[in-house]
């Protein structure tokens, strides 16, 4: 059991602390307050007592003043003006002034002894002081002022009441405020100092090590959540302690199986991007998922829409019949088929649905079945599956994991099959840049020799030497033509350019055209940029042929210069002084020799232009630029 720092009972009526401290001091303030009015209160009254104790005693003395003006004959307006004053002091008497303050205690006896001497002032005294008697008004004036004198007694016992019952109340007022300060004292202690204390101690206990010390809650005001709050922090960090080794292995294997995962991916990622065919990536793909996964079997299949089929490409792990029936099967025709249609991976357990065929998946004796994606930018290439002969239900992580590889592969299907297009697409520009130099050369010269061999064939039915030996000599010529056409193809074919072979590769085309025309040929090589790729220098050397064999073809030149400028912009001209042509003649050209379009589009696999320019009798000059922007290091 755990050892409990009690906190001591309290009435839960107030659920904060704020609130009962806020109560308690309202409470405090309405007992202080009260015994200040009431303090307040007495004083007042004592002090009225008192002036009234004054003006009665003055009346006293007035009676006998009265008196005495009276037995000494004084005059009428002296009379008048003391008995005025005695009225005026009687009514304040009567009425009170708060004022000063000046009032009669209110007390019956009181009340009755001021009506008693103001009933016979207006009666005897006020009417004997207007006859001047002697003796007899002497003897009622003494009668009065014994009246008087009860009347101060009475008033003076009052206050002597009053002030006793002051004392009293300050005697009170300092047990209430000695009981307030040790109820307050108290109440504090209750409410915020042994709560404190009661969390101090436990605090102390879970910082020595006992993990078991917890504070009782049973109140609501805030060191209740505190101690609520402490206990949770208590019971989390013992928990923590007492599965701290459990929580580090699971903590350990779930970085494992993280770390397994990553490499997985990084493997697969590797595997999938080097160059294979086909099948062997798709076989090594699903080895690898195998041995990751504990399937039994798998294979995957491309999707045909045109057909509506699913072609295997590749198994591993099924039996020979059903690997026979899974070559092609529709979309829809088993759980494989119809999870194609679906987004998201299908889990599948044979058997368990309600009215469900057992398919060949089943008969072979597989429990289990994933069905994954193969996609490449969100559209479906196709699936892949993995059969387990005990049920086996896929954790999220794992679905995930395989999802992202089957994507991989979907990445590296489309991969492949681009880069075969692109390599389709390349032998077949190639061969059309081919069948181009042959049409342009060979087939024209072909097509010349079979008209001469024609001509040669009348010319000797009809005997006329002259004429077959002109003949022979054109075919002659048109062989020797087409030879070298032939030899300039094959080493068009041949052709393999460095950056450092190319000044040299350029010296060597134009002292083999001197050999073969008799034309010289002069080369002038400016600039200091950087040099061109191993591709452009390619086609500006297939480019530069092709110029050369038009020049000995058609231009019936005798002399020709090559310039390159190898600045920031490259910039080739080959110039020979022949026949030229007018641009009418260069479109017809162009209408029934390939030479000038080989040559564009040449220039257009380098992002470069050509231009030419040529007059009649003014020879021509075919000019390449390949600009800045386009040039890259080789």
């Amino acid at each position: 059991m755990s050892r409990i720092v009690p906190f001591p009972a309290l009435s839960r009526r107030f659920q904060s602390l704020a609130s009962k401290l806020l109560v308690l001091s309202l409470i405090a303030l309405l007992i202080v307050l009260t015994a200040i009015a009431y303090s307040l209160a007495l004083s007042w009254r004592l002090e009225g007592g008192a002036a009234a104790i004054n003006d009665v005693g003055s009346l006293r003395m007035r009676s006998y003043r009265l008196a005495y003006l009276q037995s000494q004959r004084a005059a009428s307006a002296q009379l008048a003006a003391e008995t005025a004053a005695f009225d005026q002091t009687l009514d304040r008497l009567r009425r009170g002034d708060p004022a000063r303050p000046l009032f009669l205690p209110d007390n019956r006896d009181i009340r009755d002894q001021e009506s008693l001497i103001e009933k016979r002032w207006r009666e005897e005294i006020r009417p004997l002081m207007q006859t001047r008697s002697g003796a007899p008004a002497q003897l009622k004036v003494e009668a009065f002022v014994a009246d008087i004198d009860t009347l101060v007694s009475l008033v003076e016992r009052d206050n002597e009441a009053n002030t006793n019952l002051l004392r009293l109340f300050q005697m009170v007022l300092i047990a209430m405020a000695l009981a307030g300060t040790v109820t307050m004292a108290y109440m504090l202690f209750l409410m915020v100092i042994n709560p404190v204390s009661a969390l101090s101690e436990a605090m102390r206990r879970l910082r020595e090590g006992d993990l078991d010390a917890r504070i009782r809650v049973d109140r609501q005001d805030e060191f209740g959540q505190l101690a609520a709050g402490f206990n949770q922090m208590a019971e989390r960090a013992q928990d923590l302690y007492q599965n701290l080794e459990s929580k580090v292995k699971q903590k350990t294997q779930e970085v494992e199986e993280q770390n397994l995962r990553l490499k997985t991916l990084y493997d697969m990622t590797s595997f999938l991007h080097q160059q294979r065919a086909l099948d062997e990536t798709c076989h090594g793909f699903l080895g690898r998922l195998m041995r990751l996964t504990g399937a039994d079997a798998a294979n995957a299949r491309l999707v045909d829409a045109e057909r509506g089929k699913l072609d295997q490409i590749a198994q591993q792990g099924l039996p020979a019949d059903m690997a026979l029936n899974e070559e092609c099967i529709p979309h829809d025709a088993c759980h494989c088929g119809e999870a194609v249609q679906q987004p998201f991976a299908v889990l599948r357990h044979i058997g368990e649905l309600a009215g469900e065929d057992i398919r060949h998946c089943g008969k072979a004796g597989f429990a289990s079945i994933a069905v994954f994606h193969i996609r490449n930018q969100r559209e479906d290439v196709g699936i892949f599956t993995l059969y387990f002969r005990e049920k086996r239900t896929l954790s999220m992580a794992e679905q995930m994991l395989i999802e992202t590889l089957g994507q991989h592969l979907g990445v590296a299907i489309e991969n492949q099959r681009l880069g075969a297009m692109e390599r389709q697409f390349a032998v077949s520009e190639e061969r059309n840049l081919m069948a181009q130099g042959l049409h342009d050369s060979i087939a024209q010269s072909l097509s010349f020799l079979n008209l001469q061999t024609q001509m040669l064939e009348d010319a000797m039915n009809s005997r006329e030497e002259d004429m077959a030996r002109e003949n022979l000599a054109f075919i002659r010529a048109g062989v020797q033509e087409c030879y070298e056409d032939v030899r300039e193809l094959l080493l068009n074919f041949r052709t393999r350019i460095s950056k450092q072979e190319f000044p040299e590769a350029v010296n060597t085309l134009l002292q083999r055209f001197e050999q073969q025309t008799r034309i010289p040929a002069s080369l002038e090589l400016r600039g200091e940029g950087k040099p061109l790729d191993p591709q452009q220098q390619l086609q500006v050397f297939f480019i530069l042929q092709e110029a050369l064999s038009n020049v000995r073809k058609h231009a019936d030149a005798s002399a020709v210069k090559v310039e390159i400028d190898n600045d920031a912009s490259f910039r080739m001209s080959i110039q020979d002084n022949g026949r030229g042509f007018s641009p009418e003649q260069l479109a017809a050209k162009a209408a029934r020799h390939v030479g000038v379009s080989i040559m564009q589009e040449r220039a257009n696999r380098i992002h470069s232009r050509i231009q030419i320019h040529s007059q009649p009798d003014h020879g021509t000059t075919v000019e390449l630029t390949l600009p800045k922007e386009e040039r890259t290091s080789a």
